[in-house]
């Protein structure tokens, strides 16, 4: 036994300088089946991990790279993207100060070698991710119609909430919102977008914000010493020729606004009269510009006169009938005031009906029902026998004020109706 340890001993060397030398033969006869080659596998995704949280990465980093491997052709041909895996450690980033932070790349392939990886090292800055409430400005653009006045405009809710990098909130100067009342007569109500806007009144990029909308209030009311919405009611005098009638009447503007004490426009009524408009035999339309008769101390706002057409038409039958105004819909605790109380209604229609015509005939209505306290414009109803047709009312609206029975009796110059 000792005799063949022996031999064993004296010819190792032998034994494995054959077995290298074999090793190396078959070394060489794979490579020259499968030899070794590099590649670069594109557009590998760089992960990043142990992020702080509460915190966001500010400057923008390459999210996707390029490996270069080496491994044998038959490795090389079973890999792909996937079978790399490249990772970024933010655990040592601390926040606000810009970090070197290498690139770790691995393969899932143990026979594969990593020479490069491109980017190997990026420049990383974190944030952290805060937030602030920031009061909504309004900005109103536009001015309400003539003889009227915004308030103070009253948000729900009056702030927001911004959430994003602390660099970004503190660039935020004010969360901005706008609301057009170009010509607004009553109250405006509106949802408003709004946007956060750094000093130089640019969008704030980078944030996100909650509500994105508020709700806006705008209460419009009367200006003091202006009576707007006053209808202009042309006093004509015109008597066309033999077969012809009047047709439509129109003014414009049909309405106004006045300025003055405000004493003297309270006791003034809801229309305002032009200067006779006078013509006889007249065929053709007319067509006059004429000023208001308002009481001294009292201006016409950009109104120095208006143009009044009177459309004359050949005629089979027409007539004109002056008609009092009545009213319905009023409940018994409201009472009514309104102007004029009485109205021009042209009618159309066969010459033995027309001529038959009463003032009963014609009944002229404000429908009240569906209104609340305070002052409107409402367009009459004129009710009238089947064969005639109502060409025009003048005027074509009427003011009335809607308001609670006083404590005391109603004043005599108030007139108040039941509902039938």
């Amino acid at each position: 036994m000792m005799t063949v340890v022996r031999h064993l001993l004296d010819n190792l060397g032998s034994v494995i300088l054959a077995m290298l030398l074999s090793f190396a033969v078959w070394v060489a006869a794979t490579l020259q089946v499968d030899p070794f080659a590099t590649e670069v596998f594109s557009n590998v995704p760089i992960e990043v991990i142990n992020q702080p949280e509460g915190s966001v990465i500010f400057e923008p980093i390459a999210e996707f790279g390029n490996v270069e491997a080496r491994a044998s052709g038959s490795i090389l041909r079973s890999l792909n993207q996937a079978s790399f895996e490249a990772t970024m450690d933010l655990a040592e980033v601390e926040l606000g100060q810009p970090a070197a932070v290498e690139v770790e790349v691995t393969c899932t392939n143990s026979g594969v070698r990593i020479l490069s990886f491109s980017p190997q090292v990026q420049t990383v800055v974190l944030e952290a991710i805060e937030t602030v409430n920031v009061p909504v400005t309004l900005a109103l653009t536009g001015e309400p119609a003539v003889g009227y006045e915004a308030s103070i405009p009253a948000l729900e809710p009056a702030q927001v909430t911004i959430q994003g990098p602390a660099p970004y909130l503190r660039d935020v100067a004010t969360v901005s919102a706008s609301l057009d009342i170009t010509g607004a007569k009553e109250d405006v109500v509106q949802r408003v977008a709004v946007t956060p806007l750094n000093r130089q009144g640019q969008v704030v990029t980078g944030v996100q914000w909650s509500p994105d909308r508020v709700l806006a209030e705008i209460r419009v009311l009367r200006r003091v010493g202006f009576k707007p919405d006053v209808e202009v009611v042309p006093d004509l005098r015109v008597t066309p020729a033999e077969g012809y009638r009047l047709g439509n009447v129109e003014v414009d503007p049909s309405i106004v606004t006045l300025k003055g004490p405000p004493a003297v426009l309270l006791g003034l009524p809801g229309f305002v009269r032009t200067l006779p408009i006078t013509a006889t035999d007249t065929r053709v339309d007319l067509v006059k510009q004429v000023p208001l008769t308002v009481p001294l101390g009292i201006d016409v706002i950009n109104a120095d006169f208006v143009t009044v057409t009177v459309h004359v038409l050949p005629i089979q039958s027409g007539r004109t009938m002056t008609s009092s105004v009545e009213v319905r819909g009023v409940p018994e605790e409201w009472q009514a005031v309104f102007s004029p109380t009485v109205v021009d209604v042209i009618l159309e229609g066969p010459d033995a009906v027309l001529a038959q015509l009463q003032p009963d005939d014609i009944q002229v209505l404000l429908n009240l029902y569906d209104f609340s306290l305070g002052i409107h414009r409402v367009a009459p109803i004129v009710l009238s026998p089947g064969e005639v047709t109502v060409v025009s009312v003048i005027p074509e609206t009427i003011e009335v004020v809607l308001a609670e029975l006083p404590a005391t009796d109603v004043p005599t110059d108030t007139v108040q109706f039941e509902t039938p």
